[in-house]
């Protein structure tokens, strides 16, 4: 694959939106960032992390995923002043749904990334010469910076199937909470055995201190209700939240979970999707808008406007104005799954930015919807 250099967007606006919109990589590669819950930019705000990869290069995952994989990703970053390309890494393990789940270390310009040898690369950007490999699988940081945090449903993993942490350079990688604990809190345990519980999805409270866990039964499409725990940082206290039905965030303040579910959902049914909110403590929920969506939805940091997206396009829901707006569309002719591209909309820290993935020129690029027109 040749370097790419120099910069490569460019400025249209939306053919049904009218919205202005940022492309920000135009190649025929993959071009993804790494998730809806997953920040691509940098603490200083100076850099967008993306990973690549060939098409050619990308075959079914022979390990079960339902999505196509290679060993020939590359890690890329995007200048946000000048939106100039600069490859950062290679030889990383990238497949179609989230790349090569590119991610910032929290507090210092550090890319963390899946390598092709089944380890975590690093990248510190401040100092090049720093390139190291740690053991074990990356999924998101604890704001502080402090801990790792990762989920594994293989029996023969270290101490067992779990939750799982580490520190920033890898050591002290501990189970902190078995599958076995979580199942035991589950409350339609009694429809399902616990060989067919996969835990993960797992995210950090913005403090630190608590971290969301999903549970689902052998798939994603399995009709029985799926669970969200709290889970105390050292695994020592976990309490049962919620049933959910697809996928779920912390707001920012932490005091709520914002989640995919259902006004009709038990083990055998389900009907009329919705977005809720849950309080932390469970003891509240509500529908945020009575509207028949939910993807992957995320707060902005004013807790007033939530992204997601659909299979025509990115929307935002104004939360007080009880409307949704759309953004951006994606036109016709792509996968909108594991296999091809999820858009994966997120915001930029200081909420005047929507990031998302489209194929809508064939393969996935990174496109940009600036918030303050």
């Amino acid at each position: 694959m040749a370097t790419r250099s120099g910069s490569e967007k460019s400025i249209y606006q939306d053919p049904e939106t009218g919205r202005t919109i940022w492309r920000l990589t135009n190649s025929q590669i993959e071009d993804k960032h790494s998730y809806y819950d997953i920040s691509p930019w940098s603490p200083d705000g100076k850099y967008l992390v993306f990973s690549s990869a060939l098409p050619q290069d990308l075959s079914p995952n022979n390990t079960g995923g339902d999505n196509f994989v290679t060993n020939s990703g590359l890690i890329y970053i995007i200048n946000t002043e000048n939106y100039e390309i600069m490859q950062i890494a290679k030889n990383t393990l990238f497949n179609t749904h989230t790349g090569a789940f590119a991610v910032w270390h929290p507090i210092e310009n550090k890319v963390y990334f899946n390598r092709s040898s089944g380890k975590i690369g690093l990248v510190n950007l401040e100092k090049p010469e720093e390139k190291r490999v740690i053991e074990g699988d990356m999924r998101q940081f604890s704001p502080d910076g402090q801990k790792i945090v990762t989920t594994s449903n293989d029996s023969s993993f270290k101490e067992g199937q779990g939750v799982y942490t580490m520190n920033e350079d890898g050591s002290e990688l501990k189970r902190i909470l078995s599958t076995e604990a979580l199942y035991e809190l589950t409350p339609n345990r009694d429809k399902f055995s616990i060989d067919h519980m996969t835990v993960g999805n797992t995210k950090w409270t913005p403090n630190s201190q608590h971290m969301l866990v999903a549970m689902w039964v052998k798939h994603w499409s399995n009709p029985i209700r799926r669970s969200i725990y709290v889970v105390s940082k050292d695994g020592s206290k976990a309490r049962w939240l919620t049933y959910f039905g697809g996928h779920h965030s912390w707001t920012p303040d932490g005091k709520q979970v914002l989640h995919v579910g259902y006004k009709t959902h038990t083990d055998e049914e389900r009907k009329d999707r919705r977005l809720f909110l849950t309080s932390f403590d469970g003891l509240q929920s509500r529908v945020v808008i009575e509207e028949e969506m939910g993807s992957h939805p995320l707060m902005n940091p004013t807790n007033t406007m939530i992204t997601d997206w659909d299979q025509h396009g990115v929307v935002v829901v104004h939360i007080k104005e009880q409307r949704v707006e759309r953004l951006a569309s994606f036109g016709e002719g792509f996968k909108m799954d594991h296999e091809g591209t999820h858009p994966h909309s997120v915001w930029s820290p200081d909420g005047k930015q929507i990031l998302y993935n489209s194929a809508q020129t064939g393969t996935s690029q990174l496109y940009l919807i600036p918030m303050e027109e």
